[in-house]
This record gives C-alpha cells, structure tokens and sequence, in this order.
C-alpha cells in the first residue's frame, strides 16, 4: 500500500484544482469529478492487480498486453512508453516545478516556468550521464517530504483559518444556469487529462509486479488500500484548498493555488516555508523521473537492437538507445534522448494542460487494454480460466466510464490528444519493419 500511495501521491494534486476551477461552475462538480475518477481507478486495480498477480513478472502490464492482445500492441504499448508517456510525464512535472520557481523566486530570477522546467531537466540529465542513481533512501526522503507538506497544508487549512468559504452559497455555485449535468460532462472533457495524471502511478507498480513477495495476496491487497488511500486524501485537499480559497477567487489567481492556500493558512514566513517543501517535493519526482525513464529507453533498445542491425534511421535509433558510456556506465544514448523528448514537449506545449492532454489519453487507452485482457484470460488456457472478483461487471464499468471520460477529452481538447494517439501509432509501422529484419 504504501508503495502504491507513494507513487500515485504525485505533483499533481499541489496544481489540479487550479487547473478545474475556471471550467467548473460549482463545488460539488470538483468533489464528484475527483471522487468518480477514484473510484473508476479503483475499478482498475482491482482487475488489473489480479491479473498482475496471475503473471508475476516485473514489467507485468506489457506482459499482460502482449499475451492477451498479441506481440504488435505489446510492441506498441511499450513505444507508446518510450515517446508518449515518458517525455509527457517529465515534461508535466517540470513544468510544475518550474511554475512554483517562478512564484517563489520571482523577486529574484526572473525565469518563465518552461525556462526553469528545461533548467531543470538539464541539471538532471547532467547527473544522471554521470552514473549517480536516485537512491532508494533519498526517493523515500522525498516522499516524505511530499506528504508531509501535503498532510501540513491539509490539516493546517481545515483547523488554524477562520471564516472558512466552503459553506458560503457564492463557493457552492459558480455562474448562470448552464451549471448542471451538462456543465459536469464539459468539466470532464477539459479537466480529465489533469485529474487522471493525478491518479496515475498505480500502473507502475505492475513494472515490479515481479519483486513482490507474495503477489496473489499482496498485489491485489496493496493496489486497492493504496487507491482508497490517495481517494480519501485528494477529496480531504480539495475540500481544504476551497475552504481557503474559494471557487471563484481559485479560477481568477494567477498564483499557485497552493501557495495561496499556505500563507493564508499560515502566514508569509510560514507559507514560504511550506511552498519550499513542495518545491523539493516536485523536483524530487522530476529527479525520480529522469533516473528511470532512460531505463526504459535503454531496455527497448536493447530488446530491438539486433533486429535493427541492418541500418536505417529506425536501427540506428536502437542501437543509439543501448549505447552505454564507457567511463559512467550510465546509458548515455538514452539519457541523451531522454533530456531531448521531454524537452521538446514541454517548449512545443507550454502548458500543463496541453502536455497531460497529449499523454494521458493514449495511457488510458492502452490502460482499457490491460483490463479488458481479463476476459481473454477467463477464456481458458489449457483448461484453466481465470476469473477475478466481480468479474465480469468491474472490468467492464472500468472499460465504459474510462472510454467514455476518453471520448469526452477527444471531444473537448482533440488536437492535443490525437497528437499523442498519433504518436503512439506510429509504433505499427516500426513493428512491421523490426519483424521483416528478424527473416
């Protein structure tokens, strides 16, 4: 559980609720849109954490794919991986980190939040290239440092600020009539990108499905207490971000709601100090990123790189991903690929928005294939079947909400989204071409 919560507990939830505010016209739109996704994810984990278990292997959800679906979108799920979901990730935290830089140091540098997340970046993919590894203590020192600046704001808010807003009618509606269900179907579309990247991590996990001891029990086990958890403490930061700050004051901040939230909840000095703690928070998971997801480059090259021996732009690309430095060890081919995709998505977008919109969707669509995989597992494999609790109605309320929150953002922000289903496309053609190298 705790792994699970320290992954899904990530930067998002410092900045999300900003990002909802201006296309919501009521509170109890933000509390249900945030509760609904948790309780579609839970949906997710508890068939996906099943199936984990079934397969114990680390890197369990390409696994999963590959097996249920075939080689081609086992292939393009981990592409997918490598250019969509990689560069996205980083690129959205570091521009996170880079706009609370730009709130806390801006009497002092004056640097746009793209410039500090690219500054970031840099720095490092510099360390990496120099074989230091984000250590196991120092990720858990940060961890903790991001709960703890999490659960002080929380608990500071819901306690030490007087004349709370939450309860006012001007908090509780937010416009003219058009708020509604109609209203809620357009929060949806414009904000599910933001809130599912706050949701995700729980898929990670399944990448050391096969590390955990006892995973029939503790995978299934772990996924699910995790989800209630970070549920339960996204509903809890909502509710303590609009007590302090209200709707329609969150939607017209050009500051960091959190920052905002922090020193009216404890004064300058204090909030300063707070929005520190989230800043080191944030860089940590930026740093977290940046040591692992060259891994997965590294690995892809080397999985395809005899098949790409025989030239071309694609099998120099492969054999560039599984270069390893000969001084560091460190792998050099993909850190320096890594530092330039995620660079590139985070000057083209610009925003947040823009760049979780890019990521997310093609995540979730290939997170509809990892639970709809259930049911060609429960078909039977030399007579044995499997069969997950509450199969098959949770799998399938997972596959039609998800599909639907999909649809909607493919509705409401389509060029974005599509660049990323595109993107992740692409991988077919590249599969074809591996496969006619191995003949």
């Amino acid at each position: 559980m705790a792994v699970v919560a320290g992954d899904m507990m990530g930067s998002g939830i410092f900045y999300t609720p900003q990002e909802l505010a201006p296309i919501a016209q009521a509170t109890w739109q933000i509390y249900l849109f945030w509760g609904l996704c948790g309780v579609i994810t839970l949906t997710g984990v508890m068939t996906v954490g099943q199936l984990g278990a079934a397969l114990p292997r680390s890197g369990a959800d390409y696994h999963i794919i590959r097996e249920g679906f075939g080689e081609l979108l086992g292939f393009v799920k981990l592409w997918q991986n490598v250019w969509v979901s990689g560069p996205g990730s980083v690129a959205a935290v570091a521009i996170l980190f880079g706009k609370f830089c730009s709130d806390i140091l801006a009497s002092t540098i004056s640097l746009s939040p793209v410039a500090w997340g690219v500054v970031a970046i840099l720095v490092f993919t510099g360390i990496n290239l120099l074989g230091v590894e984000w250590g196991g203590r120092t990720q858990i020192a940060l961890t903790i440092i991001k709960i703890s600046a999490l659960l002080i704001l929380v608990v500071g808010s819901l306690f030490l600020v007087e004349g709370a807003h939450s309860t006012s009618t001007a908090n509780m509606a937010v416009g003219n009539s058009s708020e509604g269900i109609w209203g809620f179907f357009r929060l949806i579309g414009l904000g599910v990108g933001a809130v599912l990247f706050t949701y995700d991590g729980w898929v990670d996990i399944m990448h050391a499905a096969g590390e955990v001891e006892d995973p029939k029990k503790n995978l299934p086990l772990g996924l699910t207490l995790g989800v209630v958890l970070i549920t339960t403490v996204y509903l809890l930061t909502n509710y303590a971000y609009l007590r302090v700050v209200p709707l329609h004051e969150m939607a017209g901040s050009e500051s960091l709601a959190a920052i905002v939230v922090a020193e009216k909840t404890f004064g300058s000095a204090g909030g300063k100090f707070i929005s520190l703690l989230m800043m080191i928070s944030i860089l940590g998971a930026l740093g977290g990123l940046i040591m692992t997801f060259p891994r997965l480059l590294y690995a892809a090259g080397v999985q395809y790189r005899e098949e790409a021996k025989r030239g071309g732009m694609v099998g120099r690309l492969f054999q560039f991903l599984a270069t390893v430095s000969s001084g560091s060890q460190a792998p050099s081919g993909a850190i320096l690929m890594s530092c330039v995709t995620a660079i590139l998505a985070l000057v083209f977008f610009q925003s947040f928005s823009r760049i979780v919109n890019f990521f997310v969707v093609p995540n979730h669509l290939f997170n509809i294939l990892l639970v709809a995989a259930v049911f060609k597992f429960a078909q039977g494999n030399d007579g044995e079947k499997f069969k997950p609790f509450g199969f098959p109605i949770i799998p399938v309320i997972y596959i039609v909400t998800i599909a639907g929150f999909l649809i909607s953002a493919l509705v409401y922000r389509p060029g974005d989204t599509l660049m990323g289903v595109a993107l992740s496309a692409t991988g077919v053609p590249v599969y074809y071409w591996l496969e006619r190298r191995k003949t």
